[in-house]
């Protein structure tokens, strides 16, 4: 979980101008997804992460609130860098991705305990 955060960090705080960003058949929202996958991997591995907890619950509300605190680090963090600026919807983005990872370890989880 260390290395995904670090590079995770790496490419949400690196000084990219927006005219790299794709624009592949005019849609021109790939950051959005990016941030939302990047956040479901986040929110899903962040659960896996927390194995210093024993109940379930502990570990969803960890993966939660590192991701929440991630989420906005890293947006208001682009204050900071040349090229960047923050912006609410990649915020959104991400929470919704977070929300996914999360949903997603935890139906796994109740579907390996019926197993």
């Amino acid at each position: 979980m260390v290395i995904w955060t670090l590079m995770l960090l790496g490419v949400l705080l690196a000084p990219i101008r927006e005219s790299f960003i794709p624009n592949l058949g005019g849609f021109q929202h790939w950051d959005k997804i990016a941030h939302f996958g990047l956040f479901a991997i986040t929110g899903f591995i962040s659960i896996y992460g927390a194995g210093f907890f024993s109940r379930f619950a502990a570990k969803v509300l960890f993966g939660l609130i590192f991701g929440l605190a991630l989420a906005l680090g890293t947006e208001l963090g682009q204050y900071l860098i040349p090229f960047r600026d923050p912006d609410f919807y990649d915020l959104l983005a991400d929470l919704a991705g977070l929300f996914l990872g999360l949903l997603s370890s935890a139906l796994l989880y109740g579907w390996k305990l019926r197993l």
